[in-house]
């Protein structure tokens, strides 16, 4: 295990020595039931420094996360624009050794559902806690993993704003999309 694998797996560990919450949370706000304004709270309070801050033409925030869990590059969050609503966090972390991160997820949240990819190193695994997915990936096109929290009502709200300003959106008017 390198250097950033022990550091992401006493990250993790302390994670997952605290114990179960009420609810699914992330920097002490419970992912469910959060909206926009309570999550950046906290995550400004934690000290992450903001890169993006998401708004019309943004989907979601992103953050420099290096700091708050050692070995991630990035944080991003994503947030219904109707209602403010969480939506997704994403962590994302150079290369792709997973190992460390696997092991602590596995501590904190049990077994994975294991889910194939096309080659076996594309396996991607996933735990369901608290009416949120979690998800640790390979992202192989950008020699990273990706460790994402996401509420699947909320996102499928995201998303389907998303389509409605396709749809009748003007095509030169730029704004990204997670």
């Amino acid at each position: 295990m390198g250097r950033i694998g022990r550091q992401v797996f006493i990250g993790l560990l302390g994670l997952a020595l605290a114990g179960p919450a009420a609810g699914l949370e992330l920097f002490g706000v419970e992912l469910e039931s959060t909206d926009r304004d309570a999550l950046r709270a906290a995550v400004r309070q934690a000290g992450v420094e903001l890169i993006r801050e998401g708004g019309d033409e943004a989907w979601f925030d992103v953050y420099d996360s290096a700091a708050v869990l050692p070995g991630s590059r990035r944080l991003y969050l994503g947030f219904v624009k109707a209602d403010a609503r969480f939506a997704f966090a994403e962590y994302e972390f150079a290369g792709l050794d997973a190992s460390a991160m696997l092991a602590a997820l596995r501590a904190k949240y049990g077994p994975p559902e294991t889910r194939a990819g096309r080659y076996l190193s594309d396996r991607s695994y996933r735990w369901q806690r608290d009416g949120v997915e979690i998800e640790l990936a390979p992202d192989w096109h950008n020699y990273r993993v990706r460790l994402t929290y996401v509420v699947p009502q909320s996102l499928a709200a995201l998303n389907a704003e998303r389509a409605a300003l396709d749809a009748g959106g003007d095509e030169n008017t730029p704004y990204s999309a997670y």
